[in-house]
């Protein structure tokens, strides 16, 4: 369903929520704005692998620097076609995230179902997002997770797609980050109850909402990097 910008703007204002029609990317949002909100207004944001995404153009909206790369073509393009309709601007940039020289540190870093796509370089890229914070500043991260172990999901129109299981969560996502030099803070899994319609917070293996079980299929990760007096 598509929603017009318009009724996206007021339906947040209403709200306090972003609205999306993906009830698996809004869950996630709604998460990775609950944090974004609290730093200060004009805090640099970077978003990794924005593809069509929204978020992107919702946070310049809300008054954040943010830049967008999407190693895609195609979807650089069409984040620079969303910062028009929204009427706002953003750097959206084509690069590989590993190949992406930043100016300036950022305050927050964003892979939200993003670094799941980069393969091998997934592990160098997580240790890289978290160096290249500020102090003080926070990594925000979702990927999909199977509690039985990683597989890859080839046939994906947006490239292969890496599941994770416990043991990758530490080797290729955990420790990378910090050996970035972060301080994971919290680590949460959700999934979905009922007809696969409904997505809720099922931290454990298995979680009872009522009479349904929850299974987790997502995790997320919220990190801080390490001040000088923290370090000390």
């Amino acid at each position: 369903m598509y929603f017009p910008t318009i009724l996206r703007k007021t339906a947040f204002l209403v709200s306090g929520k972003i609205v999306l029609s993906d009830h698996v990317r809004n869950f996630a949002y709604q998460w990775a704005w609950s944090y974004v909100r609290k730093l200060p207004l004009g805090s640099r944001i970077l978003d990794i692998g924005s593809r069509d995404s929204l978020f992107p153009a919702f946070l310049a909206w809300r008054g954040f620097d943010v830049c967008a790369i999407e190693k895609d073509p195609r979807f650089a393009i069409r984040q620079t076609n969303i910062s028009r309709r929204w009427n706002v601007l953003f750097s959206a940039q084509t690069t590989d995230f590993l190949a992406y020289t930043p100016q300036m540190s950022h305050n927050a870093v964003l892979t939200l179902f993003s670094l799941q796509h980069a393969g091998d370089d997934d592990a160098p890229a997580y240790r890289k997002a978290a160096a290249m914070l500020a102090p003080g500043g926070i990594v925000l991260s979702v990927c999909e997770y199977d509690p039985g172990g990683a597989r890859r999901h080839e046939s994906r129109d947006d490239g292969a797609m890496r599941i994770y299981g416990p043991k990758d969560i530490e080797e290729r996502i955990e420790r990378p980050l910090r050996e970035g030099g972060v301080e994971i803070l919290e680590k949460r899994f959700a999934g979905f109850v009922g007809n696969n319609k409904t997505i809720v917070w099922c931290d454990g293996s298995t979680q009872i909402r009522g009479s349904e079980a929850c299974s987790p299929a997502f995790l997320f990760l919220r990190c801080v990097k390490k001040t000088m007096e923290a370090e000390a």
